[in-house]
């Protein structure tokens, strides 16, 4: 039934370029074929690496977790 209610075209491809914060420097193409080409200023990726938050709210003790296991592993499990 879910198939017979869908479009006859579900996704029509739509190549795009995003820039370094995600913005559309190509916007959509739509179904069309087409080459895309987009020129990308490498000081905007260099801005945009600045808002990563590796310390910030993605850092949460409570629900990640590192284990180390500092016990000497056998490469060998026998059994007797």
């Amino acid at each position: 039934m879910v198939a017979a209610a869908s479009p006859e075209t579900l996704a029509n491809g739509g190549s795009r370029i995003a820039g370094p914060d995600g913005e559309w420097l190509v916007a959509p193409s739509g179904p069309t074929e087409k080459l895309l080409v987009a020129t990308i200023d490498h000081r905007r990726v260099l801005e945009e690496r600045q808002n990563v938050d590796p310390g910030g709210h993605y850092a949460r003790a409570d629900v990640t977790r590192l284990k180390v296991n500092r016990r000497r592993q056998n490469l060998i499990d026998r059994l007797d």
